[in-house]
């Protein structure tokens, strides 16, 4: 009988057949992965007025068009790309995933009209795709079940970090480019040259350090019609899991005002204030920073807090404090306002408390027999949310005022809570009438 080896990644215990350099392969990845897709949508609208000057009444539109675009070519590709990681593995998946982000950067500003800028993003879609169906595929295949928990914590602060420092590094680098001589248009082929390099470079990492091979143990691919009956019944069946699908739904959501829109908006103000789009764009990333900033701090303390209370309270408190951020977003759009600050850091606050209870109400109550069906809806949730706001906000951002996605999803958040409000009271006197 061969005795297993218990190999670790740090505290992390790891599944059999996987190593501490395939665990660190795959953080360093996630990393550079949601950094990587939080820096293309922050410099999309840089493209729209540097390369593009597409005018500010129509920009919100444009934007809804590449986000709607991007996220239909995403959903039409995770079964299939799923499908072929089971066949030849996850490492050439990643890598080529990563290969395609690389080419997809050197292609964008390359663009001179805005439907050539369409294309490129749909080819860009392709490499989302991949990267992001195998961050979550990989993950899943990694630690052993009892150390669950503590890689997907650890992933989602590498994860936040990534987001973070790529927007803050790479975000003000055409504003230093420009500052020695270049036009708008060459500093951003530079900066998003750059972003394609370090796609290919992690795309030879994942190659070296990711496990070999095809995977042992491979999940029933359940057909999408049963996925949707049995993800809905469950949830007739216990309305709270009806909940934690709209705060599925609203955490994508919240993400796309805050990587879109607010960038979107930030750069607007200041380049309406006699900014160059160099400028402006390094100006946007101090807010957009800090609020990603405050959320990875607020993460531990929301974890926490999440121990000690109810999750349906804590999805209520979670869409209280989301509210709040985006309504208050609404107002300010100002990157030079004094009140930039606080408002970026309660946006910071809201969407860190809209994903982190999403996950973990449906970590919750998805039932054992029917949690990949559950989990597999949630994500067409998060997808909707996605498509929701990027059409629906993008047209309200052009033609009713720039803080109207804003106040949208801050709406959103707030009927979600009351939904919640309306549980816990359910619940409360459903416990006070059992004694009768």
């Amino acid at each position: 009988m061969t005795a297993i080896v218990d190999r670790r990644f740090g505290p992390v215990r790891l599944a059999p057949g996987y190593t501490a350099m395939n665990a660190t392969t795959y953080v360093f990845a996630a990393f550079v992965t949601i950094g990587m897709l939080a820096f293309v949508s922050f410099i999309q609208p840089y493209l729209l007025n540097a390369n593009l000057q597409i005018p500010d009444g129509q920009q919100g539109r444009a934007l809804g068009i590449l986000g709607f675009s991007n996220e239909v070519v995403s959903l039409l590709l995770v079964a299939p790309i799923g499908a072929l990681a089971d066949k030849v593995g996850r490492r050439p998946i990643y890598a080529l995933g990563f290969l395609w982000l690389a080419a997809g950067f050197f292609l964008y500003p390359l663009a001179r009209t805005f439907p050539q800028l369409v294309a490129c993003a749909l080819f860009f879609s392709v490499g989302v795709s991949a990267v992001g169906c195998m961050l979550a595929t990989v993950l899943a295949d990694t630690p052993r079940e009892e150390s669950r928990g503590l890689l997907v914590g650890l992933t989602g602060f590498c994860q936040g970090l990534g987001a973070t420092l790529a927007v803050l590094v790479l975000g003000r680098l055409p504003q230093r480019l420009a500052a020695g001589g270049m036009t708008a248009v060459e500093a951003g082929r530079v900066t998003l040259t750059i972003a394609s390099a370090i796609c290919l470079l992690t795309a030879i990492v994942c190659w070296l350090g990711l496990k070999r091979g095809t995977p042992s143990r491979i999940g029933e691919r359940v057909p999408l019609g049963a996925l949707l009956r049995t993800g809905i019944a469950a949830a007739r069946a216990n309305p709270k899991i009806w909940f934690a699908y709209l705060l599925q739904f609203v955490s994508f959501a919240d993400r796309i005002v805050i990587g879109t829109f607010f960038s979107a908006r930030l750069q607007q103000a200041g380049i309406a204030k006699g900014l160059d789009p160099a400028e402006a764009i390094a100006m946007a990333t101090k807010p957009y920073v800090i609020a990603n900033a405050a959320g990875l701090v607020f993460a531990l303390v929301f974890g926490l807090l999440l121990d000690r209370i109810n999750r349906i309270t804590a999805g209520v408190v979670a869409m209280a404090i989301a509210g709040a951020g985006y309504i208050a977003g609404g107002f300010v759009g100002d990157p030079t306002a004094p009140l930039i600050v606080p408002v970026a850091i309660l946006l910071g606050f809201g969407q860190i408390c809209a994903i982190i209870a999403s996950q973990t109400v449906l970590g919750q109550e998805a039932p054992q027999d029917a949690r990949g069906a559950v989990f597999g809806l949630a994500g067409i949730c998060a997808s909707l949310g996605i498509l929701f706001t990027t059409s629906v906000g993008s047209w309200l951002y052009d033609v009713v005022g720039k803080g109207s996605p804003f106040f949208l999803i801050g709406g959103v958040n707030a009927c979600i809570m009351l939904f919640g409000l309306f549980l816990l009271a359910r619940g409360s006197a459903a416990r006070t009438a059992s004694p009768a």
